[in-house]
């Protein structure tokens, strides 16, 4: 049967013979055409005839000084031009998206969590499992208000949130809970002489800096500690907000202010010196603190169809963050 519509006509055309087209309206000559994709010019005469048939017009009129073009080619140009342009993109993007699974493995995660994990991926080596080494090369950058979205267009490739998402395209795994608050405060500190108070008693007479502001924190009246305080009467004093590890040591040995981290990885790092000091909050007054808000949980989230992740890598990861936030030992095994 033979083809009726201009669609129907167009199906008989592949990509080469839309190019040929293309050079012979650049070229307006066969032979050059020909010399472009260096075929025989016999081969340019076949794939016009394909052309001339699916366009029901001459398109091309051989004349001495070389090829007249029709009416009917000069509408078409612009539009197959668009396809040979969007032909190109689409294969960029292609060698992008290649490239990508041999390129940087980028992970967005709260800072508290994540101290010396860079150091960690690039020391290990899991050639048992792999049979190279896990990471070649790591970019690790705080959480944003869009993780979501930038790892499903492939923007980072790991999300660590205390949320699971709901998202059809992300897997959501649970890496573990975060199960201790500290208080941390310059070591010479007037808290720390108050030992006949209630811990969080003698925090509330001081300025604080809330941290885990995107995950915990987000919402002044929803804080724990804010509620906390509004149980005992008393008013919270909020210094400043903040995430960053090198803000909150700045700030903290520089004035009277003192800050609550519920992570390990935050503590290790904000005492690495002798200018701070921590202390674990005892269970009794956090579960007080804790009473109308539940323990962080820690998610890592992964598009379903990723390929760039090994389990090994996803495994270690997670083991990671678990010691970041407990200090523990080994994180869960993650199933695929």
């Amino acid at each position: 049967m033979n083809p009726t519509t201009t669609q129907e006509r167009l199906l008989n055309l592949d990509y080469m013979t839309l190019l040929v087209f293309l050079r012979l309206y650049e070229f307006q000559s066969g032979k050059l055409t020909a010399e472009s994709f260096s075929v025989p010019q016999s081969k340019i005469s076949r794939c016009l005839s394909r052309l001339r048939e699916a366009f029901d017009d001459p398109l091309f009129v051989k004349r001495v000084s070389g090829l007249e073009i029709t009416d009917k080619s000069q509408r078409l140009y612009p539009i197959l031009k668009k396809i040979e342009i969007n032909h190109i993109d689409l294969a960029q993007e292609i060698n992008k998206s290649v490239e990508s699974l041999d390129s940087d493995i980028i992970i967005k995660a709260p800072s508290g969590f994540t101290n010396g994990v860079l150091r960690k991926l690039y020391n290990c080596q899991c050639e048992n499992h792999c049979g190279s080494a896990c990471v070649k090369s790591a970019v690790l950058q705080d959480n944003g208000s869009n993780d979501e979205e930038m790892l499903l267009n492939s923007q980072c490739d790991m999300v660590i949130s205390c949320n699971p998402s709901i998202h059809v395209g992300i897997q959501s795994q649970k890496i573990c809970e975060v199960t201790d608050t500290f208080v941390v405060a310059k070591h010479d500190h007037p808290i720390w002489d108050e030992i006949y108070k209630p811990l969080l008693d003698r925090v509330l007479n001081y300025p604080v800096i809330l941290t885990e502001v995107m995950h915990f924190n987000s919402e002044l009246e929803a804080t724990p500690l804010k509620q906390f305080a509004d149980g005992r009467m008393r008013e919270l004093k909020v210094a400043a907000k903040t995430n960053n590890l090198n803000e909150i040591y700045d700030f903290l040995t520089g004035t009277d202010a003192i800050t609550l981290v519920v992570s390990q990885g935050a503590v290790d790092y904000l005492t690495n010196d002798d200018a701070l000091r921590a202390q674990i909050v005892p269970q009794t007054e956090r579960a007080e603190l804790m009473r109308n808000k539940p323990n962080m949980t820690l998610y890592m989230q992964t598009r379903k169809t990723e390929r760039k992740l090994s389990n090994c890598v996803k495994n270690k990861i997670a083991e990671l963050i678990a010691t970041g936030a407990n200090g523990c030992i080994k994180a869960c095994q993650l199933s695929r």
